[in-house]
């Protein structure tokens, strides 16, 4: 009954204030120049109360804030490249078998719900939770790749490349090592070492380390999609992981980015972006966004970052994320809405 409310009470909000898109958005495919942005309208929702949609999201001060950090002090959340738009595999193939078969995408999710709009009629809570497949390099995008990069070679010497700890967990490649330095070696010693390695790296994702944050959030099935993307970056001998797709949701990917991406810089609950806030330096909260800027000026946000009003005014500037798509945004949103005071 919370979800449907919360489902009800965003949509209301989008209807009143004209967030509106037609039947025939549904199958749109966005561009930088023209896509589900466009459909948004220029307006705030300061003026709407909030809702509880009880979505786990991020919670307390910003990561950078735990490590003490100015954005301006680090590469985290800085790196995650230039292309824009990628192939995503949003609801294109069907997950393992014996998993569930997931039907649709994102896209149709969000613009259905949106769409409900124009159509008088309640949106149902469920087009949130509705379930696609998603790939290792969607959870790659969404979790890892601001502080890693495209190609999870980070920014050495603050950021270590992930490729070395994932060549690690392969027995073939530790093999090569091993004899390359001169090594007696013998399969169980083999399968020893890439299993230590493995399980090293596993106990990173799940309890973080000094400088990287944990991602305890992340499921068993996801995890070992993750894995196997990460194998393909550092060009490990395909595993079991290989192309493992798993279920997601619009809700789930919303909170992917919030948790992985703008938590890095955000804080979950906080002041907003005001012009005397901007003057001082301060990084808007997650809460406070939905309720002083629209949707589109969100996605714009996201995809372009700081506007050159920002850096005269000397505030943090915010990298722009382009390989976030404006769908992927969208969920964010309505993550980030859920979370206000």
């Amino acid at each position: 009954m919370n979800r449907f409310c919360a489902a009800f009470g965003f949509a209301a909000t989008l209807a009143v204030t004209g967030l509106l898109v037609s039947a025939s958005a549904q199958n749109i495919q966005p561009t930088r120049e023209q896509g589900t942005a466009q459909q948004f309208a220029k307006i705030s929702v300061s003026e709407v109360k909030a809702v509880d949609y009880p979505i786990p999201s991020a919670q307390g001060p910003s990561w950078l804030k735990h490590l003490g950090l100015a954005v301006s002090q680090t590469r985290m959340g800085q790196v995650g490249g230039t292309d824009s738009l990628p192939a995503s595999t949003h609801g294109q193939q069907q997950p393992t078998t014996g998993t569930p078969t997931p039907t649709g995408n994102l896209n149709s999710s969000i613009q259905r719900f949106l769409a409900t709009f124009h159509s008088g009629s309640k949106p149902a809570s469920e087009i949130l939770d509705e379930k696609f497949v998603v790939a290792g390099s969607d959870l790659y995008r969404w979790n890892c790749q601001g502080c890693h990069g495209p190609t999870g070679q980070g920014a050495t010497p603050e950021i270590n490349s992930v490729l070395g700890p994932v060549q690690g967990t392969s027995p073939a490649l530790t093999r090569k090592r091993m004899e390359a330095r001169g090594l007696d070696v013998d399969d169980d010693m083999v399968q020893q070492v890439s299993e230590l390695a493995e399980g090293s790296l596993r106990d990173r994702l799940q309890h973080g380390g000094k400088s990287m944050p944990s991602f305890e959030y992340l499921r068993a099935d996801e995890v070992e999609a993750l894995f196997g993307y990460l194998e393909k970056l550092a060009e490990v001998p395909p595993t079991k992981r290989d192309g493992l797709l798993v279920p997601e949701s619009a809700a789930r990917v919303g909170e992917h980015i919030v948790r992985g991406t703008c938590h890095i810089c955000h804080d979950a609950t906080g002041p907003g972006s005001g012009h005397m806030a901007m003057m001082q330096g301060t990084i808007p909260s997650l809460a406070s966004i939905p309720k002083e800027h629209s949707l589109s000026g969100v996605v714009h946000q996201v995809q372009y970052g700081s506007s050159g009003m920002m850096k005269i005014t000397g505030g943090e500037v915010m990298p722009a994320y382009p390989y976030f798509t404006e769908e992927e945004i969208a969920a964010v949103y309505l993550v980030a809405y859920s979370a206000r005071p």
